[in-house]
């Protein structure tokens, strides 16, 4: 009788100790899982691209105008406290502030400062291809922006997979998210592609909207020789 009572005690501190266990370990993946989720509406998300204006380069309006980012030099791009870091075009000028970033042919590049007509230089050893939110580093056709999936989350986007880029490599489809954007609305990707040429050229294969899904997979390297000359990087 004694030893009867003695396992059902054994048995019924085992079991809590497993149910405790339990708990905790489902308490504890609970975040990684809400990490990976996206919200439902990204079966069907609109899919936009970004990249860097250059100066020199063509480029567009907001309003779709070709223009190229050229001509005399009468606007100052001037930091914080007013010294002047380069000269430009105001076409130049008018772009690199609409778009919060640019690329000078010194290999110079900027963001947008604390207010509109303030800029600041980029370390390009740290970050050569730009920043993201809270200063990630922008890569190539890996970094997406969204302002509504959890930053760092790898995503697969199938529609991706099998694109031959610019720079003559396929894309796998993984990509990350390392930013935000001003004027994104919810269940919307806008894709990195670094350059006017390159989403020249992808604007006529991907679709205006796509299913995405949060996976973990590795980005791809798609920097090349042609990729690091047009940033200035050899």
């Amino acid at each position: 009788m004694y030893l009867s009572k003695q396992a059902s005690i054994s048995t019924t501190i085992l079991l809590s100790i497993f149910i405790v266990i339990l708990c905790s370990t489902i308490s504890s993946a609970s975040p990684i899982e809400k990490r990976g989720r996206v919200p439902g509406c990204y079966n069907k998300a609109e899919f936009t691209q970004y990249w860097i204006p250059k100066e020199g380069d063509n480029d567009m309006t907001n309003n779709g105008k070709s223009i190229t980012l050229s001509g005399a030099k009468t606007k100052a791009l001037k930091d914080h406290k007013g010294k002047t870091i380069a000269k430009v075009s105001k076409t130049t000028y008018d772009k690199f502030q609409m778009e919060g970033t640019g690329l000078l042919l010194s290999g110079t590049m900027v963001n947008l400062g604390s207010h509109k007509n303030e800029f600041e230089k980029i370390n390009r050893q740290k970050t050569p291809y730009g920043l993201g939110t809270n200063d990630n580093s922008l890569v190539p056709w890996v970094s997406v922006a969204s302002n509504d999936i959890r930053k760092g989350t790898t995503l697969y986007i199938k529609k991706l997979d099998g694109v031959k880029l610019p720079n003559g490599m396929n894309h796998n489809g993984c990509v990350r998210v390392d930013d935000e954007g001003w004027g994104l609305n919810d269940c919307h990707i806008d894709f990195f592609v670094l350059q006017f040429k390159s989403y020249k050229l992808l604007d006529h294969i991907l679709p205006e909207h796509i299913s995405v899904v949060a996976k973990s997979c590795t980005p791809l390297d798609y920097i090349n020789k042609s990729v690091k000359k047009w940033a200035v990087l050899t």
